[in-house]
């Protein structure tokens, strides 16, 4: 059993309070002020762009799983359900808000799609959501199912490379 003296208690009260400062002065902040943990090292799925415009699209294979993109970069969500269905995904909900920011959508989408466009504006880590209904909605003599289907993602966002700057010589 470890002996608790003041000496434990200062170099456990010291590595807290570094370890807020670090987060803290990220300047990220999310839901209810809670810090968001800087962008972190390690793979993520690369995802291709969905056309002119689109650097990245995610859809429902992607659901539960990590992607990335670098800031600048736009990312187009689309969602889609059997065409024969009335249960459509409700709007794509980001959070924390400042990671991604809607960005106009240029594309015209059939009636069993729902799609949102983002721009990544900072580095972090942003929650993306979505959910639709499980069952139809039933006849108005029954009870409603109530059960949903949630879609989720996490996308983090790196920073953009910097950019080389070669200074020309007139004459070179």
């Amino acid at each position: 059993m470890r002996r608790f003296t003041s000496k434990n208690f200062r170099a456990s009260a010291l590595a807290a309070l570094v370890a807020t400062l670090a987060v803290e002065g990220s300047g990220a902040v999310g839901a209810a002020g809670a810090p968001v943990l800087p962008t972190r090292p390690g793979p993520c799925t690369p995802v291709q762009g969905a056309g002119p415009g689109y650097n990245v699209s995610i859809g429902n294979a992607q659901n539960g799983k990590e992607v990335c993109i670098t800031v600048g970069e736009k990312l187009l969500v689309f969602l889609s359900v059997s065409p024969t269905s009335a249960l459509k995904w409700h709007p794509v909900q980001v959070s924390p808000p400042g990671v991604l920011t809607i960005a106009p959508l240029t594309l015209m989408l059939s009636k069993n799609v729902t799609a949102t466009n983002f721009k990544a504006t900072h580095t972090g880590l942003a929650h993306a959501s979505s959910e639709r209904m499980a069952c139809s909605p039933p006849p108005k003599s029954r009870v409603a199912c109530g059960a949903t289907v949630s879609w989720n993602a996490t996308v983090l966002v790196r920073p953009a490379p910097q950019a080389r700057y070669q200074e020309r010589l007139p004459g070179t």
